[in-house]
C-alpha cells in the first residue's frame, strides 16, 4: 500500500503526528544521540557496577538499613538496564519473573554459550560483595 492510496483524511489525521516526528528528529543532533548512547551503553552500568556493592549492604540490617534510599535508587537503574542494555548487549530477554539483572542472571548461569560464560564472570562479581552468599547460585 502506497501513500497515494491512502484516503486523503487520513493522511490528513495523520500529519500532525508526522510534523512533529520530524521535528523531533530534526530536533536529536549527533552530539544529543552521542550521549544517549554513552549514558546508556557506559556510565549507567559502570554506577550500577560500583554502587552494587554499597548498596547490597542494607541486607546487613542495624546501620546499613540507612543505605535503603541510595539502593531503591540503584534497584531502578537496575530494572531499567536489564531491560534495556543488558537484554541487547547478552541477546537474551528477561523472563516473566527475571526483574532486576541478578534474577536473569540466576537463569544464564546455566547456558552452555558464550551467554553463560558472561554471566558467570558477573555473578562472580556480585557474589563478592554479598553479605549473604552466594547471591547467585553458579553451577
Amino acid at each position: 500500500m502506497d501513500l497515494l492510496s491512502l484516503p486523503l483524511d487520513l493522511i490528513v489525521s495523520l500529519w500532525p503526528i508526522a510534523r512533529d516526528v520530524l521535528a523531533l528528529l530534526w530536533w536529536v543532533t549527533p552530539e544529543l544521540l552521542q550521549q544517549a548512547v554513552l549514558w546508556q551503553f557506559i556510565y549507567l552500568p559502570v554506577l550500577l557496577a560500583a554502587a552494587y556493592p554499597l548498596a547490597i549492604q542494607y541486607e546487613r540490617g542495624g546501620w546499613w538499613k540507612l543505605l535503603m534510599p541510595f539502593t531503591l535508587v540503584i534497584a531502578i537503574v537496575d530494572v531499567y538496564l536489564n531491560f534495556t542494555t543488558f537484554a541487547l548487549c547478552l541477546w537474551s530477554a528477561p523472563g516473566k519473573k527475571e526483574i532486576t539483572f541478578s534474577q536473569h542472571l540466576e537463569r544464564l548461569v546455566f547456558d552452555s554459550g558464550w551467554r553463560g560464560v558472561m554471566a558467570r564472570l558477573v555473578a562472580r562479581y556480585t557474589n563478592l560483595s554479598d553479605p549473604t552468599p552466594p547471591h547467585i547460585p553458579l553451577p
